[in-house]
C-alpha cells in the first residue's frame, strides 16, 4: 500500500512557506507483520479484546466515556479535532489502521489498584518488516500503573508504526515511556492520545534514537480538574535523519497542570521540525502550562525548525514557553581541553547527560543499556 498522509496538523495554522503546518508521510509499504509485542503483565493488568474502530466507539458507551469530536474552537478549524479521541498526529494514524484492518488491544486496570512491577510491552523488528499496533490502556479509579513500551530491531530496511491511547479516571496515575531504538534505515511514526479526568496524574517519558525518519505526535486532553501531566522527551538526530514532532497539551479543567520538557541533539545536516502547543480552553480558571526545548546542534548544516505556541480562551491562566538552540562554545572547549579532555569527548558528554537526564527514569536496565550502547555507537565505542 501507498501511505501518503498529512500528520502532525498544527492547531492553528500559520503561512505554508514556514513549514510548520503539518508534515507528510509518504511510503510505499506492504504489511506485513503483526504488532503483537512481548508482554510482561504483572498482577492487576488484564488483556482483553482486540477491537475494530467500531467497536471501540461500544466499548467507550459501555464503560461512560464521552467523546465529543469539536469542529471549531474559537474560530479556528481545530483538525488535531476531526478524531473522537485525538492523538497528536491527528486522523491519519486512525485512517491508516482501518485501511490495513488493524485492531487495538485493549489493556485495562481497575479500581483502585496499584500495580507492582512494570507492565512491559517489546517490539522487535528485522529486516523487511513493517508492522503497526493499536494500544489503548484504560486506568481505574484512583489506580497506579507504570508502562512501557520498547521498539527495537537488527540492522535493515522497514517501517513501523504505533498508536497508543491511554484513559486515565478520576484520581488514577499512570507512568506511560515510549523508547524506538530501531535501525537507521527504518521509518516509525508513534502517536499518542491521552484523556485526563479529575485528579488524575500521567508522567510520559519519551525517547527517540534510531529510525532515519521518526513521525512523532502526543495530544493530552486534561478533561477534570486539577489533573497533571508531565512530559520529557530525549532525541537524537544523526546524518541524513528526518525528525518531526506535534505536541499538544489542551486544559480544560480548572486547575490543570502540564509540563513539557524536550532535550535533543543535532548531528551533520539532521533535520528537526517540532511543534509544542499549550492550548487554554474556556473555563479553565488557574491552569498552568510549561514548555521547554533544549537543542544541541552538533553539525554545520543541520536544519532545526521549533515553533512553541499558546493558545487562549481563557485570561485566568499561567503559561510559559521556551525554546534554546547553542553549540559548545569556544569557552567550553577550551576550560575542557586545557584539562587534557578533547572536543569530541565533550561533545560525548553533553549528548550524554542531555540523553541520560530522560532515560534514567526508565525503570529497565536492559532499555538503560540498550541507550548508552547506541551513544557508545555514535563515537566508535561498540568494539571496547
Amino acid at each position: 500500500m501507498v501511505i501518503d498522509k498529512k500528520v502532525n496538523y498544527l492547531p492553528v495554522l500559520t503561512w505554508n512557506k514556514l513549514g510548520f503546518n503539518y508534515a507528510v508521510l509518504r511510503e510505499d509499504v506492504e504489511i506485513n507483520k503483526a504488532g503483537t509485542p512481548e508482554e510482561v503483565l504483572p498482577e492487576g493488568v488484564t488483556p482483553g479484546a482486540e477491537l475494530t474502530t467500531e467497536e471501540l466507539q461500544t466499548y467507550y458507551k459501555e464503560h461512560d466515556i464521552t467523546l465529543t469530536r469539536e469542529a471549531v474552537v474559537a474560530g479556528k478549524y481545530a483538525m488535531y479535532m476531526e478524531q473522537d479521541f485525538p492523538t497528536g498526529m491527528g486522523v491519519a494514524t486512525d485512517e491508516i489502521l482501518e485501511q490495513t484492518g488493524t485492531k487495538t488491544r485493549i489493556y485495562e486496570v481497575a479500581e483502585h489498584t496499584k500495580v507492582d512491577g512494570t507492565f512491559r510491552l517489546k517490539y522487535v523488528y528485522e529486516d523487511g518488516d513493517a508492522g503497526l499496533d493499536s494500544v489503548l490502556i484504560h486506568v481505574g479509579k484512583y489506580s497506579e500503573v507504570t508502562v512501557v513500551q520498547y521498539f527495537t530491531g537488527k540492522e535493515g530496511k522497514g517501517f513501523v508504526g504505533s498508536t497508543t491511547r491511554i484513559i486515565l479516571e478520576e484520581g488514577a496515575k499512570a507512568h506511560l515511556i515510549k523508547v524506538e531504538i530501531l535501525p537507521k534505515e527504518f521509518c516509525y511514526y508513534d502517536d499518542f492520545g491521552a484523556r485526563l479526568m479529575r485528579r488524575s496524574d500521567l508522567e510520559f517519558t519519551r525517547i527517540a534514537l534510531g529510525a532515519g525518519k521518526a513521525y512523532v505526535g502526543a495530544n493530552v486532553d486534561q478533561v477534570g480538574a486539577e489533573s497533571h501531566f508531565y512530559s520529557d522527551m530525549g532525541y537524537i538526530g544523526e546524518k541524513d535523519s528526518f525528525l518531526d514532532f506535534n505536541y499538544v497539551d489542551t486544559f480544560r479543567g480548572k486547575k490543570t497542570e502540564g509540563v513539557m520538557r524536550f532535550n535533543g541533539v543535532l548531528f551533520d545536516n539532521a533535520v528537526k521540525v517540532s511543534r509544542e502547543t499549550l492550548d487554554y480552553r474556556q473555563y479553565c480558571h488557574d491552569a498552568s502550562g510549561d514548555e521547554q526545548e533544549d537543542i544541541l546542534v552538533l553539525g554545520p548544516d543541520t536544519v532545526n525548525k521549533a515553533n512553541p505556541m499558546i493558545l487562549g480562551e481563557e485570561e485566568k491562566v499561567n503559561g510559559r514557553h521556551a525554546v534554546t538552540i547553542g553549540k559548545l562554545s569556544p569557552e567550553m572547549l577550551f576550560y575542557m581541553q586545557t584539562r587534557g579532555i578533547d572536543k569530541k569527548t565533550v561533545e560525548e558528554i553533553m549528548v550524554r547527560a542531555g540523553i541520560n537526564r530522560v532515560s534514567h527514569k526508565i525503570p529497565d536496565e536492559e532499555i538503560q543499556k540498550d541507550v548508552d550502547l547506541y551513544i557508545d555507537a555514535i563515537y566508535g565505542k561498540q568494539d571496547e
